[in-house]
């Protein structure tokens, strides 16, 4: 549990904008002012939960059931804002406490013993906790640490995008142009607090860095561009990085058109040095989250089905997710118009590459406008974008028939649409500079007239007012800057043009993560205090109860979980007692299967009116629900009065007719049999993530653990390694023979320590070199 917030997030937040904003003026040499504008672009949507000790995120989704929906009114949550974004309170804040949690116990955050019977933690690649922006908000309440999270990224995409615009054409006001189209993209508003906002945010300082290897190849360009892909590959989302590196590869292949074949060499050297020195920074990162993903559930369905599935649009679906893309108000809000939109999508989602209205009059203002080249390559990237978005058929599939895009959510890379509008609105405002306001003048007609054909076309059963609404938001900036191309001087134009994008982004998407008070995030729910114990245990909870993962903010492990990596064995055994539920969690619905006795299941949540099942009886109970305890549940370590050896079919045939895993357990073995096992009394405790066990063992025999049995778990008594076994088909099991025995159970995987070891000698190497370099500027300098 946790204390009240008290708004610290901006202690850290200016420190760390003051080192990323300096390093900007170091490199570009920009002005204070602008640096000033960029430091505080953020604010404008994490700066009220920064400075009222907040939340800048979805938690009040949380609030919808129980038992959270019981404390509602007392948290102060208030109405739910937006239920589109649920990943980040059902997933990524959990990681973040779990992080913690280890921290605080002093370990490698390695092991998540909180979720599906524990889960890699690192390995699973998402709670990026080597991340500079994730390291430096552990100093903070979680609270805090979330809000502080939201703003780095929005000062990282904002920053990123003006170092390339600025790149570019050189003018700072219209960099900062893109820089706030970028930022406040529909995209990157949504995915804020994941990895895959924190990844895609710094797409334009990739393409910057791989602009810079071709334009000047070198060691200082090959460190920026090993820098950039280090941030992007600890931000934590593999797939963006699959993404963002398309973009890149693409950009940095254009670029290269501008030079002769003879120069590529340097070009390539760079680019492929810097490369690798970022994977084998990463190597802590990367090495541990190769090892978990083949043993993965999620593995096997997105490399054999996955792929398969027809994801391509029909003509009207198609129709409407291109209006969609230009006017997203005709989608209707989240869980409010758009229960009354017809139901034209084959899923719940639509990508969107939206970042305002303007930035489709000031992209057609740079299209036609500039003179520059990058004119054409920005404009195919919107192109591809948009068909993207739509599920072009052809395009769809084909990317699905690619290695690694097979296993991808490829629609997700409609923000290179958001990117590259940004940055043909920068070269709008830098024509505008030099020939005038004609162009924007007519952009702005022409998306005027686009939104009006697509308003007035639409096929929606969308309230009168709402579409009235949006239209205004879309349809008076236009009109505000068609008057500024008019009536102001050049310069004056852009930056009415940025003044103008903040308005209308603010108006139109700061619903879209609540700033929620401090007393809201996870207060203590009546009958918490009775789930308690010095003894190692887990939860449940039945049917919607107590969404997974957010028993983590309470210290409970729960044996249900909600992950982008899920241990293949451990779902093979959902039959024996949960649904599997298609883009969610598991879900528990009877508290009568012995699994969940086997699987130290000691305390349930249970709606009220769910009778009690047997062996299970009330510890509290409520108006809405019931937390219920298990007589029944085995310690998390227990030796099973008779051992079955059988292959790994048979051993999941024979746990279907299971009624007591307390008399009878399963070791995988090549030959079938059975025998009695050995006697003896065991006492487990957490230490952090590991397990301290004391055993007093009266006759040989088999320990079971009901920990998951991922690759990586060292048991180690009396100074050596006890080998471990796979026991009930996805736990561990190893043997003791008669006496006294202290065993400790850890989760440390080899490919984390030859990981460590990698990284480590890089940035001993390169820090050395580093060194070396102003050694040697400074002797230089004094001849």
């Amino acid at each position: 549990m946790r204390t009240p917030f008290t708004g610290m997030s901006a202690l850290l937040y200016f420190p760390f904008a003051a080192v990323v904003l300096l390093t900007v003026r170091r490199m570009a040499g920009v002005s204070r002012s602008t640096l000033a504008i960029l430091a505080l672009l953020p604010l404008l949507l994490a700066g009220r939960a920064m400075f009222t000790g907040g939340t800048y995120g979805p938690i009040d989704l949380a609030y919808t059931t129980e038992p959270l929906s019981s404390v509602a009114s007392r948290a102060d949550s208030g109405a739910v804002s937006n239920p589109a974004v649920s990943d980040q309170y059902t997933q990524f804040y959990p990681w973040n406490e779990a992080v913690r949690a280890s921290l605080r116990a002093g370990q490698w955050p390695l092991w998540n013993r909180f979720e599906l019977s524990g889960n890699p933690l690192a390995g699973a690649a998402q709670a990026a906790p080597y991340h500079p922006v994730n390291a430096l908000q552990w100093l903070l309440p979680i609270g805090d640490g979330i809000t502080l999270i939201a703003a780095a990224m929005f000062l990282l995409a904002a920053v990123s995008a003006f170092a390339l615009a600025f790149s570019i054409t050189r003018f700072e006001h219209a960099a900062l142009v893109a820089a706030a189209i970028w930022m406040l993209s529909t995209h990157l508003i949504s995915f804020a607090g994941t990895a895959l906002g924190m990844s895609v945010a710094i797409m334009p300082l990739v393409l910057a860095a791989g602009r810079r290897v071709v334009r000047a190849p070198g060691l200082r360009s090959a460190f920026l561009l090993c820098a950039s892909l280090t941030l992007l590959l600890l931000a934590g989302h593999p797939e963006s990085t699959l993404h963002v590196l398309t973009l890149a590869v693409a950009y940095v292949g254009f670029e290269l058109l501008t030079l002769r074949p003879a120069r590529w060499k340097s070009v390539l050297a760079t680019g492929i040095g810097g490369g690798i020195a970022a994977l084998f920074v990463c190597a802590i990162y990367l090495l541990p989250i190769f090892d978990s993903i083949t043993q993965t559930e999620e593995y096997v369905y997105r490399s054999i089905g996955y792929s398969q599935q027809p994801k391509s649009a029909t003509v009207p679906q198609m129709l409407h997710r291109l209006r969609a893309n230009v006017l997203p108000f005709l989608e209707g809000a989240p869980g409010v118009e758009r229960e009354a939109h017809p139901p034209l999508l084959e899923h719940g989602w639509i990508p969107t590459l939206y970042a305002g209205s303007l930035a489709f009059a000031a992209a057609l203002a740079g299209l036609f406008g500039s003179r520059r080249p990058e004119r054409f390559f920005f404009f195919g990237v919107t192109v591809w974008a948009f068909a993207l978005a739509v599920s072009l058929p052809g395009l769809t599939e084909g990317l699905a028939s690619l290695p690694l895009f097979s296993i991808a959510v490829n629609d997700r890379m409609v923000a290179h649409g958001a990117l590259a509008l940004a940055l043909l609105a920068a070269l709008g405002v830098e024509g505008i500079s030099a020939r005038g306001g004609g162009r924007i003048f007519g952009g702005a007609l022409i998306v005027l007239g686009a939104i009006l054909l697509f308003t007035f076309t639409s096929n929606t059963n969308l309230a009168p007012d709402y579409v009235v609404t949006g239209l205004l938001r879309a349809v008076i900036p236009l009109l505000l800057l068609s008057a500024a191309a008019l009536a102001l001087r050049r310069e004056q134009i852009g930056w009415a043009l940025l003044v103008l994008v903040l308005v209308q982004r603010l108006s139109e998407a700061s619903w879209m993560q609540p700033t929620i008070p401090g007393p809201a995030f996870y207060p203590p729910f009546a009958g918490v205090e009775v789930m308690r114990s010095e003894s190692p245990f887990r939860i449940v909870g039945i049917g919607p109860t107590l969404t997974p993962n957010l028993a983590t903010h309470y210290g409970l492990e729960d044996v249900r979980g909600f992950e982008a990596m899920t241990l293949a064995r451990y779902v093979d055994l959902y039959p024996l007692w949960c649904l599997k539920q298609p883009v969610w969690s598991n879900r528990a619905d009877d508290l009568d299967a012995p699994m969940l006795d086997m699987m130290n299941t000691r305390f349930a949540v249970v709606p009220a009116g769910v009778p009690m099942a047997k062996g299970w009886s009330e510890r509290y109970r409520g108006e809405a629900y019931t937390i219920a305890e298990n007589a029944d549940a085995l310690p998390r370590a227990w030796m099973p009065r008779q051992i079955h050896f059988a292959k790994k079919e048979q051993t999941l045939t024979e746990m279907r007719y299971a009624r007591d895993f307390a008399e009878e357990g399963w070791i995988e073995r090549q030959r079938s049999s059975s025998h009695t096992n050995g006697r003896g009394t065991i006492a487990v405790r957490n230490d952090g993530s590991h397990l301290r066990i004391h055993a007093s063992i009266a006759s040989p025999g088999w320990v079971f653990v009901s920990n998951s049995a991922w690759r990586g778990w060292i048991a180690e008594s009396a100074g050596r390694d006890l080998p471990l076994s796979i026991a009930n088909h996805a736990f561990l099991a190893f043997t003791l023979p008669a006496g006294e025995h202290d065993v400790t159970l850890r989760f440390r995987p080899k490919s984390f320590v030859i990981g460590s070891i990698v990284s480590g000698l890089t940035l001993l190497v390169l820090c050395g070199w580093m060194l070396a370099m102003v050694v040697g500027a400074r002797r230089r300098s004094r001849r």
